[in-house]
């Protein structure tokens, strides 16, 4: 099975692109509603000869060009372990009807879905069937995995689960499929480059989490400032402390912090950008062009590519 094209759905700023591009194949197209995202994934891409389609739930597929895989990291708040987990009964959740609708329409020969861990479990496994379901009844083989991007090359701990189809019409048993292999984790240091010591005000957050009924008498200050290259994530009420590696990257937190050289630095966008897998000389496209803030959130979003591209390459090899 040839495949050399793809169109990047809730494209977000290119995690899934980039990826695939690593494995030789080329962007015909993106959707994504955020302008912020879209002002960035420009940046990042030369999109001179593509075009955003915009909202999915809005697109006419005849206006689509032809792509031979199509790749979705779709919304994922209403299946998050993290959130509400309403599912279905929250219009977000409804996208994945609009990827049927589209996969019919068009019928690829593959596609990559990714979406948080929480969906597999959601509903007590009912909201997976109902979605295995429509991406059969749309002309699919599926098969899913939750991947740890730990263990395909960046020190980050961020859990996804993955859906690969390939189309029925080509007559490709998905059995053939092999998930890729994993590969050895790179030391943290050499993503936390960037120099961005923790603020006052930053600091002054982390002495109130410190002095919490959770960690009241744990630590102080000064103790954190002896754990080099420790991270500190300050998570609900909890403080958590890791070493050689990063929790999951995510749109909307506190931030990150971390010990370096006796001092507390907080985790900047470029730094969230490589803990991605976006390769420096794509990071620093963006630095300084793109607020720390914004680039916190959109690669909090993002698709690590390093995932992506092994996931693209090994479906070229099994199918």
């Amino acid at each position: 099975m040839e495949i050399s094209t793809f169109f990047d759905f809730c494209s977000g700023i290119g995690g899934g692109r980039l990826g695939l591009e690593q494995c030789g194949l080329k962007s015909v197209g993106y959707s994504d509603t955020s302008r912020l995202s879209v002002a960035t994934y420009k940046q990042l891409f030369n999109t001179e000869n593509e075009k955003n389609f915009g909202n999915l739930k809005n697109i006419k597929t005849e206006t689509l060009p032809n792509f031979d895989l199509l790749i979705a990291g779709f919304q994922c708040q209403t299946f998050s372990v993290m959130g509400r987990k309403t599912g279905f009964d929250d219009s977000r959740g409804q996208i994945i009807f609009h990827f049927s609708r589209i996969m019919k329409e068009t019928q690829p020969k593959c596609f990559i879905l990714e979406n948080v861990r929480g969906l597999v479990t959601h509903d007590n496994g009912e909201t997976l069937k109902i979605i295995l379901n429509e991406l059969n009844d749309s002309g699919y083989d599926i098969i899913y995995k939750v991947l740890t991007s730990l263990e395909y090359g960046v020190p980050q701990m961020r859990q996804r689960v993955y859906f690969i189809g390939v189309n029925k019409s080509l007559n490709k048993s998905i059995d053939e499929f092999q998930w890729p292999q994993t590969i050895e984790k790179p030391s943290l240091k050499n993503y936390l480059i960037d120099n961005n010591k923790a603020s006052a005000e930053r600091l002054e957050i982390l002495h109130y989490y410190l002095n919490n009924p959770t960690n009241c008498g744990k630590y102080t200050v000064e103790d954190l400032k002896q754990m080099e290259g420790k991270i500190l994530d300050t998570r609900m009420s909890d403080l958590r402390i890791y070493e050689e590696r990063c929790p999951t990257l995510r749109s909307q937190r506190d931030g990150i912090l971390y010990v370096k050289n006796g001092e507390i630095y907080q985790l900047t966008g470029y730094e969230a950008l490589l803990l991605q897998g976006f390769p420096k000389e794509y990071a620093d496209k963006v630095k300084g062009t793109v607020s720390d803030r914004h680039l916190l959130m959109q690669a909090g979003n993002a698709m690590t590519v390093n995932v992506i591209n092994t996931l693209g390459n090994s479906i070229k090899k099994n199918f």
